[in-house]
């Protein structure tokens, strides 16, 4: 089991899911609360919603890799003692 079949949709409402095509390496953000609007995904587990999304990529229409995005700005490591 991985993260992708235990969270479902309505779990990350508040965070955007970078969706990246298997084939061509188009990227885009989709945010959860439109899609459940769109769709009706309110209860479905991500690795359901991976399959369901696909490349809108004019000329590709492939298969696509979801990945949740950090909302929080992330600082860089500070090495050394204090």
């Amino acid at each position: 089991m991985n993260w992708k079949t235990e969270i479902q949709l309505i779990d990350i409402a508040d965070q955007k899911i970078e969706v990246t095509c298997k084939s061509c390496g188009h990227s885009r953000y989709e945010n959860p609360y439109l899609l459940i609007k769109k769709y009706g995904l309110d209860f479905s587990y991500m690795d359901e919603v991976e399959r369901m999304l696909f490349c809108n990529n004019r000329t590709c229409g492939g298969d696509v890799r979801i990945a949740l995005s950090a909302e929080e700005e992330t600082e860089g490591f500070v090495g050394g003692l204090a």
